[in-house]
């Protein structure tokens, strides 16, 4: 009589131990290499952004972009007056870039929201991941960027940027109201984006838009690491935090100041 001969009880909970402790290590790894492509992908839309502002930038007597131009129109009318109410940074550039999809960091998983039309959807239009450096004259210890948001100020010219390879002007801002429809937000202090207390992806601090609470802003992130780009054109994924120091929510004046356009504080 032929003996049948199989696995035991045992032997086979030490094989699923074994699956699970592989699949266990492995998961984090593969996590990571799937940000890594998204990282990749978000880089190069930021180089094509970059590259879509140093054209603009000769185009307009070496003054770059502004964050907005004009005053706001946005309102919640469904349908709207027309689907882009207000004329932003996007505009400005996407006759150079011509591709809305650039706008968009694969890893960007706030939910946009347009009030009206569109709620709780994705915003009217493409959604926007990225921002630009405020600057406000009289405020450098604040609004020490580069592109004007006030219709009193203008942008800098490319000749004011002492360090232009050490000065960024591009980074990531993921929130809630940046879409086509609206414009690309931004920080009015500049040191929050070095600030440890404010989030980094994919934690986030809400605040009033359409309602109580219902807007979402976060420092963009890939493994912890934020993509900037830079006035000469390069783009580079960095700690947040190093851009500059900040003590007690505000840039302590010291050096290095990767988001200073003047070249005393590299």
């Amino acid at each position: 009589m032929r003996k049948v001969t199989g696995f035991t009880l045992i032997e086979l909970l030490v094989v699923i131990a074994i699956i699970a402790i592989l699949a266990a290590i492995l998961f984090p790894v593969f996590a990571q290499a799937r940000e890594k492509a998204r990282q990749a992908s978000c880089i190069s839309n930021m180089k094509q952004i970059m590259t879509a502002a140093l054209m603009y930038l000769q185009d307009n007597d070496e003054r770059f972009h502004r964050i907005k131009s004009g005053v706001a129109s946005f309102n919640d009318n469904c349908p709207p007056p027309r689907p882009d109410q207000m004329l932003g940074s996007e505009d400005m550039l996407n006759p150079y870039v011509k591709n809305g999809g650039v706008w968009k960091c694969p890893s960007d998983s706030i939910q946009r929201d347009d009030c009206g039309c569109d709620r709780y959807g994705t915003g009217i239009g493409y959604p926007i991941s990225y921002s630009w450096t405020h600057y406000q004259n009289g405020y450098p210890y604040e609004t020490f960027g580069v592109h004007a948001y006030y219709n009193a100020e203008n942008s800098l010219m490319q000749a004011a940027i002492g360090a232009p390879a050490e000065t960024a002007n591009l980074y990531e801002l993921w929130t809630t109201v940046s879409y086509q429809r609206y414009f690309s937000y931004w920080r009015w202090d500049n040191s929050d984006i070095a600030d440890p207390a404010w989030p980094t992806a994919p934690n986030y601090f809400t605040a009033n838009w359409c309602g109580s609470g219902d807007a979402r802003f976060s420092i963009g992130a890939h493994n912890g690491l934020t993509t900037f780009g830079f006035t000469d054109g390069h783009v580079k994924t960095m700690d947040r935090k190093r851009m500059c120091r900040v003590v007690g929510g505000r840039w302590d004046g010291s050096k290095p100041n990767y988001l200073h356009w003047d070249a005393q504080y590299k």
